[in-house]
């Protein structure tokens, strides 16, 4: 504010000392506001206030000094002038020699002061016109009057001392030139056309310097910027004809634009919301703007060159016009792209600067291309922090990749990182921005869950720089990280954490790959787990566990795995028995429960669930088969119960046929070849730990759809194959009721022939009339008790060829081909499907126990 006063005050006695010369030469008018009169003084104070503005104005815009001492565009303006008077460039080609030993000359010191003073007395015809236009002055259009003694020097340094201020701007300081100097012509052209507006055109002095004005955002004293629509507009009381006001409502375009350029500039940087990628935008444009204020200093000099030469030969409204079409194409670009990244911030902002540079015009595209090198270079910062050290330093969320800070470590991988697509470059595909974000979450798990920091630190991104240019070294540098770290990182789960000793031992023992180990387990928990669920007790069936694993093979393993095993039991619901709630658990820990994540073991467990209840039944019937066997003999003088015997043992077979084919086809076709296939994969496909938790995932969907048979979506066959495997265990128990009976009977018949033989030892009859029934079942139970055993046994055979045959009917209409084979294999002589109606209807053969004893 202190700065700002001193000015002002600086202003208004520069302006007071101008008007004081002013009517020194005139009226030799008193400036002492005090001797006057009150309308005198009013009217001092307006044309001050007036003349203060003006100033004020002019200090506030960023003009350049009027004249640049440069040699070279001198020389080039005498050259161009030289080759217009002389077509044959003669003259120019001399003038080049002549130059050539002037810069070569070390006496002189100022050749650009010489080159200027012999252009400016190239423009005068004779030295008559020189001598009237001066008043008897020579070269005062130069500033050169004061050069005859030296007390007008001293005179002239001190007058220009007086009334000179320092205006600071972008580019320099902008001095006002005394009263004799060039705005004199400019305020000398505008009082005339005030007190003549209609007798005369507006010179084309006034309107060049005020569209300088008018390029740099300020309104001129006869063009002004409008109040609505932003348009420039011509002073309406000035004569201006119909062609020249086209040329200037052509050449305020350049104004408009840069007016729009800067206000959006202003308002984003003084609002301060716009991100990093906005703020080097919007130092991208001022940049741009830089070139522009360039030309605009250019323009002043020529206009300043007129003005002292009374503009006999200079610029012009329309060699303005052609000298700013490139600005103006540039500051048109520039517009388009502050319209359009208005709203945008961050990776969509780059990616809309981008797509402009697929444009035809090779100038254009060089323009986009240099900008947006700009532009994007917050965005390569960030980008290169990822890749190179994991770190995501995004304070206003302009990258395309993004953080949940709520997600824990444990789910780091699959959830902590994700993309933002909208952040997305259009430079940048999905499939290169996923391996940009493999990259950063490879780092990061090598750093925070393996403790690999030591090769970060040492191999990975020394010396590394990105920036916006070729797009194919991009990708290079991006693909060389992503193999680097992916690699890296899966060999440390593969060396450091075991990762394939880990997938084996879950096949061998949640899958129950482990045969052995299987057979000792069912065999030690069979009667534990045929109690109700709710005596069972944890530390029991561990140490139950424990000698299974003694007990076989599994004893070798690394003891780390064999720790990792242990026993759970699921949630107990009223009459579960124990073998509906135990379960195999297998313990993984990070960081290779990334892999293993909580969903995968689920689906483990699954998995196991159905398999320990197909080897349950396995482990049934073989227990049904043992007694047959062993029993056939004993009972086989029950000949009322024979065929019934027959019979089980026919029905016993066919469900061991079709437990052992479907459990070669879930442990062979379905486990076995897909664990082969994971193998494959992991040795030639994987490539990073994407692609091996997709594997690993593959795996198990194909082992629980195919092993479920969920293969086919149309039709769940899953609760048909556990009824059928619960028919077979009511099978069992209805068969051993059976076979109890007959063993209860072939005891009754030898305790009763022991009795007999005993009486006949002591002379007595060995069988009496109560005694009848020593080759038979007795009456009363052959009536009651053998019907029921027998009937309960004949419908749980009719329902599993019931259940069985519409299962065969499902899995040979089914479109996978695998569930098809397997139906081919169950039923490969289509017994099932013959029969089907034949199983369903009653059996007139059936023969019933009140018939065979006829």
């Amino acid at each position: 504010m202190e700065n700002a006063d001193q000015i002002a005050q600086a202003v208004e006695a520069v302006v007071r000392l101008l008007l004081q010369q002013e009517s020194a030469s005139g009226e030799k008018m008193d400036l002492d506001l005090d001797s006057g009169t009150s309308d005198e003084q009013a009217a001092q104070e307006a044309r001050i206030k007036s003349a203060r503005e003006y100033c004020l104005r002019i200090l506030g815009s960023r003009m350049a000094p009027a004249v640049v001492a440069d040699d070279i565009h001198i020389s080039d303006l005498i050259k161009k002038k030289l080759m217009r008077v002389d077509s044959t460039s003669t003259k120019a080609v001399r003038f080049s020699h002549l130059y050539t030993k002037l810069s070569a000359c070390t006496v002189l010191n100022k050749k650009w002061s010489v080159l200027y003073f012999l252009l400016a007395l190239s423009d005068q015809t004779s030295a008559d016109s020189l001598d009237h236009r001066t008043n008897n002055q020579p070269l005062s259009f130069l500033g050169l009057q004061t050069l005859d003694t030296k007390r007008t020097r001293e005179r002239t340094r001190t007058e220009q001392s007086d009334t000179t201020m320092a205006a600071h701007s972008r580019h320099g300081s902008l001095h006002i030139p005394p009263q004799s100097s060039r705005a004199a012509p400019y305020t000398n052209l505008l009082n005339e056309q005030a007190r003549n507006p209609q007798q005369q055109e507006v010179a084309e002095a006034v309107l060049l310097r005020d569209l300088i004005f008018i390029f740099q955002g300020i309104n001129g004293k006869s063009i002004k910027f409008g109040t609505e629509s932003g348009s420039c507009v011509i002073d309406s009381s000035l004569n201006v004809s119909k062609s020249t006001r086209s040329l200037v409502n052509r050449l305020t375009e350049l104004g408009w634009l840069y007016k729009k350029i800067s206000q959006y500039v202003d308002s984003t940087l003084k609002e301060g919301n716009a991100g990093l990628v906005g703020q080097s935008f919007c130092s991208a444009l001022h940049h741009e703007l830089v070139e522009y204020f360039r030309l605009i200093a250019v323009l002043e000099a020529h206009i300043a060159k007129d003005a002292d030469t009374d503009g006999s030969s200079g610029l012009s409204l329309k060699r303005l016009l052609v000298w700013t079409q490139d600005s103006l194409q540039r500051l048109r670009l520039m517009s388009v792209l502050v319209e359009c990244c208005r709203d945008l911030q961050g990776g969509a902002l780059v990616s809309m600067v981008h797509d402009y540079t697929q444009h035809g015009d090779p100038l254009i595209q060089q323009f986009i291309s240099h900008m947006l090198e700009r532009v994007s270079a917050p965005f390569y910062v960030m980008l290169q922090q990822w890749i190179y050290k994991g770190e995501l330093e995004d304070p206003r969320t302009e990258f395309f990749i993004a953080v949940d800070p709520e997600v824990e470590e444990e789910d780091m991988w699959q959830r902590k990182y994700f993309i933002r697509e909208e952040m997305l470059p259009a430079f940048i595909g999905k499939p290169l921005a996923k391996k940009i974000l493999s990259i950063g979450k490879s780092i990061n798990f090598l750093r925070h869950k393996c403790d690999d920091s030591e090769w970060f630190l040492e191999n990975h991104g020394v010396g590394k720089t990105l920036k916006y240019g070729d797009i194919a070294e991009l990708e290079g540098s991006i693909d060389a990280a992503y193999v680097g770290t992916s690699q890296r990182l899966l060999f440390m789960l593969k060396t450091k954490f075991k990762l394939m000793d880990h997938l084996t031992a879950i096949k061998r023992y949640i899958l129950l790959g482990q045969g052995d180990f299987i057979q000792h387990l069912m065999e030690s928990l069979g009667t534990n787990l045929s109690q109700p669920a709710n005596i069972l007790f944890r530390h029991n069936l561990t140490g139950t566990l424990e000698t299974a694993i003694r007990s076989s093979n599994a004893q070798y393993d690394d003891p780390d795995i064999l720790r990792r095993l242990d026993v759970r039991l699921l949630e107990i619901s009223p009459g579960d028995s124990g073998w509906d709630v135990f379960s195999l658990d297998y313990h993984v820990d990070s960081p290779i429960n990334t892999i293993f994540t909580p969903v995968a073991m689920h689906q483990y467990l699954k998995m196991f669930n159905f398999l320990w209840r197909l080897k349950r039944v396995e482990y049934a019937l073989s227990s049904a088969w043992r007694r047959q066997t062993t029993s056939a003999r004993a009972i086989r003088p029950i000949l009322e119960l024979v065929p019934e015997l027959h019979q089980c043992r026919i029905v016993c077979g066919e469900m061991i046929h079709f437990v052992y084919q479907l459990q070669y086809y879930i442990l062979f076709e379905v486990l076995e070849c897909s664990w082969d296939e994971l193998l494959k994969s992991i040795e030639s496909k994987t490539t990073d730990l994407d692609s091996l938790i997709e594997a690993h995932s593959k795996y198990l969907g194909d082992v629980t759809s195919k092993g479920l048979l969920a293969v086919s979506h149309d039709v769940n066959m899953m609760p048909r194959l556990l009824e059928l495997l619960a028919t077979i265990l009511d099978y069992k128990v209805a068969q051993d009721n059976l076979y109890n009976y007959a063993m209860a009977e072939i005891e009754r018949r030898e305790r009763l022939a022991q009795t007999a033989d005993r009486r006949t030892r002591h002379g007595q009859w060995g069988l009496t009339d109560q005694d009848e029934t020593l080759d038979r079942i007795p009456d009363e139970q052959f009536e009651e008790l053998v019907p029921g055993l027998l009937r309960t046994l004949n419908e749980y055979s009719m329902q599993f060829k019931r259940e069985l045959s519409d299962l065969l009917i499902t899995l040979s209409a089914d479109g996978d081909s695998d569930l098809r084979f397997l139906s081919f294999r169950l039923d490969f002589n289509e017994f099932y499907l013959g029969s089907l109606k034949g199983a369903t209807a009653p059996n007139p053969q059936t023969r019933t126990p009140t018939s065979s004893r006829s």
